[in-house]
């Protein structure tokens, strides 16, 4: 069953695909999974897959077709949480980029599929291959129940508007973001949302092949070629990010409502409300709003857009009193400085002294933001004592020996007109949160 929400046409902006993301060979953490020059670490039907110009190419043709949907299987071991960056380029056909998948016997694989075509508006969905099928179109933000029901809560993206800006190019190289913590997956294409769910539909036993029903937490990488008419698909620049942080299951912070959310005085609230899926803020009465829960360590990940130029902020880990403003971590929503981070009341924390004068320390770069209307992305990571803060996929600031303490999440209202959507959060380990 699926369920279709209604997204206004004026909460989906995006920020353009032009702003910069992370270095795979800067980034600490990554894992360089082709060499290329070979298919070493890599398992497929010789027939198809070859090295072509420093990039894997599965190519079949009328003489040699592809029997079947076939894949080129990554030997790199089971993935679990990740993050993975990969560029494509496509002729003709049908292709994708499977993952948490099971391979089945014969080169064939079940599991989740990042979508490849050559047709915009339908490159970057979610598709399970050999089970559910269609999941997650360009553009929607879907939780998926324990009964395998799909509702389409939210949205990423305006499919429409981005087809127009040219999310997607054809005939070059494209890039593929793929962010996986716990049941919370999201798929980028040159630096655009295109989709993100919650998952909690899972897998009976998933060491069983014939088990493809729900979705599995753990499996393989593999690269696809459709079985059918002639078609050429390449690849390139292959980096997997191993996040060792144990996730637990995904937690959306607004629903519909504010349910769950408290003013720090009865009067602030008169400039928050949720429509259309959207958190608005009028930026008047100053103050904030915070979860009536207590976190410690999480992912949290969020979208943010200015409607009109001025200040905001995540307040992360709340203690003490409500007040203006409480002891906390404030990752800066402020245009133009998002990356930011205030230390607020002398909350224990370590951070860079070179970028760091009073109670701020400057993001690593320059702004990636979009521009004034656009949306842009916001995920924080509380892991133990380590932050790390990322704007559109991009790490503008981290710190260490945080106060490794539980505390609730604000947002701030500061004098402008700022919206918030697809507030989720992720509890890492067994003391993540979620406790009054």
């Amino acid at each position: 069953m699926r369920i279709l929400f209604t997204i206004a046409a004026t909460a989906v902006l995006l920020a353009p695909a032009a702003f910069a993301q992370a270095d795979p060979l800067v980034e600490e953490g990554y894992i360089k999974a082709f060499d290329g020059q070979t298919l070493d670490g890599w398992d497929g039907d010789e027939r198809f897959w070859s090295v072509v110009d420093g990039a894997i190419r599965g190519q079949t043709t009328a003489e040699t077709p592809a029997p079947h949907n076939t894949f080129l299987l990554w030997e790199g071991g089971p993935m679990e949480d990740f993050i993975l960056r990969i560029k494509f380029r496509i002729e003709s056909g049908n292709s994708g980029i499977q993952y948490r998948s099971k391979h089945v016997g014969d080169y064939r694989v079940t599991g989740y599929q990042a979508e490849i075509r050559d047709e915009p508006g339908w490159v970057g969905y979610l598709y399970h291959e050999m089970g559910r099928g269609r999941l997650v179109y360009v553009g929607e933000f879907s939780v998926i129940d324990e009964e395998g029901n799909v509702e389409v809560v939210g949205g990423v993206s305006d499919t429409e508007q981005i087809v127009e800006e040219g999310y997607y190019r054809s005939g070059e190289w494209n890039e593929y973001v793929i962010i996986a913590q716990g049941d919370y997956i999201r798929h980028y294409i040159n630096g655009y949302p295109t989709i993100a769910v919650i998952d909690r539909d899972r897998v009976t036993d998933p060491t069983d092949p014939a088990d493809r029903e729900g979705s599995a937490r753990e499996g393989i990488l593999a690269l696809q070629i459709h079985q059918g008419d002639p078609m050429v698909v390449e690849f390139k620049d292959i980096y997997v990010k191993p996040l060792e942080a144990d996730y637990g299951g995904a937690e959306l912070l607004v629903d519909g409502s504010l349910e769950g959310w408290v003013p720090n005085t009865p009067d602030v609230i008169d400039g928050w409300a949720v429509e259309d899926g959207v958190l608005t803020d009028a930026g008047t009465p100053i103050g904030y709003i915070r979860t009536e829960a207590e976190y410690t360590n999480y992912a949290l990940s969020l979208q943010l857009r200015h409607v009109e130029p001025g200040n905001s902020g995540v307040l992360n880990r709340i203690i003490g009193e409500d007040e203006v403003w409480p002891r906390s971590i404030e990752c800066q929503g402020q245009s133009g400085h998002m990356g930011d981070i205030w230390n607020i009341d002398e909350f224990p924390m370590t951070v860079d002294p070179d970028r760091t004068e009073g109670r701020r320390t400057v993001k690593l770069h320059d702004s990636n933001e979009g521009p004034i209307g656009t949306w842009n992305d916001y995920h924080i990571i509380f892991d133990g004592g380590d932050l790390a803060v990322y704007v559109n996929n991009l790490l503008q600031n981290y710190a260490t020996e945080c106060a490794e303490r539980p505390g609730h999440i604000g947002l701030q209202a500061e004098g402008s007109a700022k919206e918030f959507r697809n507030i989720v959060l992720v509890p890492i380990g067994e003391d993540g949160g979620g406790a009054e």
